[in-house]
């Protein structure tokens, strides 16, 4: 269907839509009209449509909107999308990792290996939708605000708190500052490793330093997705540094660049991968 005429007014302030999302503007501003009835595109609607916009867009940057518009299947179409936590910005004070510089070495190898052209060969002609893309999420601590548990890949930063019995005096002060129930106190305080999420809470409530803090790690998950069937990340590895990381994600992606079937996506390849499919 061809298009409708545009206002002078209107057509001028669709020039200032970046240019790469600027067609898909037009089309639904004209769509928008023509189901109201009208036969000409007007600076009310687009106006309208615009706000409409801006409340749909929450805050997000021309670059993470790109990430997320459909686009024609062509080289050089980004098919990696990496999402981190901004602690750096809030000053949050539970990240545990300094997610800039894991970012920054999963972004060197998504580049070096050349991962996202070889995702984007694997799909056939026609449009790329955000679904088709590999999402990968660092987070600062286990919030997990880049949500993390449902990437298809994602390091979270962990720590574990030892408890030292010699300097324990069973107050129960880390047990009553602990949010997660984790902490029982006998003759002393332990910790159950399945419930710690590594808060430091117990440290700080500690008066008697018997609470010591670890180096963080990074602990590494698969096959997080939402949809029809959605199924939260799965730990799969721990990593001290972003390198041992990255060689996780590295063999996950390999494998799947080779075994997948047409159109699986990488989540989906690996649920079922890791239940014995073929």
């Amino acid at each position: 269907m061809t298009g409708i005429p545009w206002d002078i007014d209107a057509e001028a302030a669709l020039q200032r839509v970046p240019r790469l999302v600027r067609p898909l503007a037009r089309r639904k501003i004209e769509q928008r009209v023509r189901r109201a009835g009208g036969g000409r595109v007007r600076l009310a609607d687009y106006q309208e449509a615009e706000a409409r916009f801006q409340a749909v867009r929450g805050g997000r940057t021309d670059q993470q909107l790109e990430a997320v518009l459909p686009t024609d299947n062509r080289p050089g179409v980004p098919m990696v999308v990496v999402e981190s936590c901004h602690h750096e910005v809030s000053a949050c004070p539970n990240a545990l990792l300094d997610t800039s510089r894991w970012r920054r070495a999963v972004e060197d190898w998504v580049a070096a290996e050349d991962i996202s052209e070889r995702l984007r060969r694997r799909l056939p002609d026609g449009r790329i939708l955000f679904h088709h893309k590999l999402r990968i999420a660092i987070a600062g601590c286990p919030n997990g605000c880049s949500r993390p548990q449902i990437a298809d890949l994602a390091v979270v930063g962990h720590l574990r708190p030892v408890f030292h019995a010699q300097a324990c005096t069973a107050c129960g002060l880390c047990a009553e500052a602990c949010p997660d129930q984790a902490i029982t106190v006998d003759q002393t305080a332990r910790a159950d490793r399945d419930l710690c999420q590594g808060c430091r809470s117990c440290a700080a409530a500690c008066e008697f330093e018997a609470v010591e803090l670890p180096e963080p790690w990074g602990e590494v998950v698969m096959g997080g997705k939402l949809g029809r069937h959605p199924h939260l990340a799965v730990r799969v590895g721990l990593a001290p540094e972003p390198a041992q990381a990255v060689e996780l994600f590295s063999g996950a992606v390999e494998r799947y660049l080779q075994n997948a079937r047409p159109g699986e996506r990488f989540a989906a390849w690996w649920i079922r991968s890791e239940k014995g499919g073929r």
